[in-house]
């Protein structure tokens, strides 16, 4: 039986949809409703929140899972990354107020002391570390944006996908950071001993993503 671990939230439709592209069975995992470990068949179904889908995977709970680079990167696990999903797209970027993004037009010296809000503070600290730049990080859950609405900081760091909720609280992009999409990941381990299902999967997602890139290029 092989174990996988998806994410909950606004992308568990996509990583479901992926899965079920392959041939894996679903079923359950649409009707799921308050369970969170799942079983179908030959495999085994854990949702967990997206920061923690890393951590189930580095400690070996998980054989396989579908993660978000933002998280995999902000979580620090030591994982290997199988193939992109292209699904479950957005983007990671510091964005602020008119006032503050102006400041970023200067010298960095104007930007010393500023207050950060975000739910990566490693990346985040990645960021402004890379630029020289000394800044006061606030770690918040949820909310984000409301940050500098209220006062509570300068600016954010943050993911985006349409970009509406920024416009509603009177915010623009200010820098790209990193593209955001689902990954499937395995930790060095699992991958020795989950070897056969795993390549199963991952040679079938790969095969079906070779077949779409053909057709799409025979439509051009």
């Amino acid at each position: 039986m092989l174990t996988l671990c998806l994410p909950t939230g606004r992308v568990l439709d996509e990583a479901v949809e992926v899965l079920e592209n392959l041939g894996i069975p679903t079923l359950r995992l649409r009707e799921r409703g308050r369970s969170l470990v799942i079983q179908e068949g030959e495999f085994r179904f854990l949702l967990a929140k997206p920061m923690d889908v890393p951590v189930y995977v580095h400690y070996g709970i998980a054989d396989l899972a579908l993660a978000g680079s933002d998280v995999i990167w902000e979580t620090g696990a030591s994982l290997v990354e199988l193939a992109d999903t292209g699904r479950g797209v957005c983007r990671i970027v510091l964005a602020g107020p008119k006032k503050v993004a102006a400041r970023f037009l200067g010298h960095e010296s104007r930007l010393m002391g500023l207050r950060v809000a975000t739910k990566y503070p490693r990346i985040a600290e990645a960021f402004f570390a890379d630029r020289g730049i000394q800044v006061e990080f606030v770690h918040l859950n949820g909310s984000i944006e409301m940050a500098p609405r209220l006062g509570l900081s300068d600016c954010i760091v943050d993911i985006v996908q349409t970009g509406s909720t920024l416009k509603a609280n009177a915010l623009s992009v200010i820098a790209e950071i990193a593209p955001v999409s689902l990954k499937f990941v395995a930790s060095c381990k699992s991958l020795q001993l989950a070897w056969d299902g795993i390549e199963e999967i991952i040679g079938k997602f790969s095969s079906s993503s070779r077949k779409a890139g053909d057709e799409d290029g025979k439509a051009v």
